[in-house]
């Protein structure tokens, strides 16, 4: 009859908006951290089980990899400060951010090595979601800028336009690449250059940078500990070489009163975010070349 037919409709528009509200959920979460980078991790858990435990009988190695998640996830996210001004409903709720927690570098290693694949290597990213979560909870880490460890070569593997950033770079960040742009410090003479080639790799567009560290933005962790974020950025000089042709001279792109803020860094990996409102994340080269294998 109509209403028989009706009905069986609508139970299946709502089985596909449940199949569509699932699938949005996890892809928020995914769960590659029993895996390379966050494996350390997922096998110190499954080393703290009873020695009797039946992985089978328990559900199979999927089953204990979402209890990892969850327990070592809310063990984690306990002890952490969320920024002021983040949104939690728009990365999927209280739930998602308590399973990435469990292993948040590891979860953005393998974003950013599945971006880089699907983009031709341009690491352009313009998703929300995910990215935020994760760069939240490295955040809250405590973990800011440190001459330390910023000395040396860094490799950018995703960048994030902001909405202040201009249309030349948007328009660069967007192409597809072989070589990655290099953003190298040398704290001794308290200075950077950033390194952009263009797509076919023939061109190089050099940025002297010189940077001062400023106590402005600095946040405090849990037991006190000052984290310093901000780096003051000046322009000093500005290149550009095109195959054979002489290096140019770009005076034009000579700008003061700039910032880097310094999200998160350890010795791997460092996220920033300029004062255009882009947001950058590098790779020490050895660690991106060991990522990408």
């Amino acid at each position: 009859s109509t209403l028989e037919i009706e009905t069986k409709m609508s139970r299946f528009s709502l089985a596909v908006v449940a199949s569509f509200l699932l699938a949005s959920a996890s892809a928020l979460v995914s769960t590659p951290t029993a895996y390379g980078v966050g494996k350390e991790g997922f096998n110190k858990f499954r080393a703290a089980l009873p020695k009797d435990f039946n992985v089978v009988a328990e559900g199979g190695y999927y089953a204990l990899q979402q209890r990892y998640n969850a327990e070592v996830g809310k063990d984690n996210f306990s002890k952490l400060t969320l920024p002021s001004e983040f949104n939690v409903v728009s990365v999927g709720g209280y739930d998602n951010l308590i399973k990435l927690a469990a292993d948040p570098k590891a979860e953005l290693v393998q974003l950013v090595k599945e971006n880089l694949t699907s983009t031709g290597g341009s690491g352009a990213f313009i998703e929300e979601g995910k990215l935020d979560a994760l760069v939240a909870l490295l955040q809250s880490q405590g973990s800011g800028f440190s001459s330390v460890k910023v000395d040396g070569e860094w490799s950018e593997v995703l960048s994030r336009q902001g909405k202040k950033s201009r249309s030349s770079q948007k328009i660069i960040a967007k192409a597809p690449r072989q070589d990655r742009p290099s953003s190298n410090f040398n704290v001794q003479s308290l200075s950077f250059d950033n390194m952009v080639l263009t797509p076919r790799g023939n061109g190089v567009l050099n940025a002297s940078v010189k940077y001062t560290p400023i106590a402005k933005n600095f946040d405090k962790t849990n037991d006190g500990k000052i984290v310093l974020r901000r780096i003051a950025c000046d322009i000093v000089g500005a290149t550009f070489k095109y195959k054979f042709f002489p290096k140019l001279s770009l005076p034009f792109l000579k700008k003061k009163g700039g910032f880097l803020d310094f999200l998160y860094m350890d010795n791997d990996i460092r996220i920033t975010q300029g004062n255009l409102g882009g947001t950058f994340i590098h790779f020490r080269p050895d660690f991106l070349e060991k990522v990408m294998a």
